[in-house]
């Protein structure tokens, strides 16, 4: 009876830990292209765009040369395994997005994340990011 309840006690303990480990998708990522209804598009060489997770929410800057950095989207995100949620709720361009929640697969390889999705005007979306911090 003892050995069934340490049994029990370490399973418990597993599924604790497991269950807080780390959000892989917080910090700070950098755009690196991606494929859109099967075309490429090249990263810019003119800026950069990054995204910032935090524990629940993001943030996405376009950085241009030695120009103050500017928002261009924000929101909150929820991982479901390897499933993202994400629901933009402030755009600097007018969207359609905006409030509704997209529902993306993504994987994440040696600090390389890779997003697809369908978009609700039916765009499919790959976009391939590097973590930077």
């Amino acid at each position: 009876m003892k050995q069934l309840f340490k049994l029990n006690l370490i399973i418990i303990i597993l599924f604790v830990l497991s269950s807080c480990s780390k959000n892989q998708l917080e910090g700070t990522w950098q755009y690196n292209g991606g494929l859109y209804n099967g075309r490429e598009q090249k990263a810019s060489s003119d800026f950069k765009m990054q995204r910032t997770y935090s524990a629940k929410s993001y943030e996405a800057l376009k950085i241009e040369g030695s120009r103050e950095p500017e928002l261009y989207n924000s929101g909150i995100y929820e991982v479901k395994g390897d499933t993202l949620l994400i629901t933009s709720k402030f755009s600097s361009r007018p969207s359609q997005n905006t409030d509704l929640t997209i529902l993306y697969k993504f994987k994440i390889v040696e600090g390389k994340l890779t997003i697809n999705g369908v978009l609700p005007n039916g765009m499919i979306v790959e976009e391939y990011w590097n973590k930077v911090n």
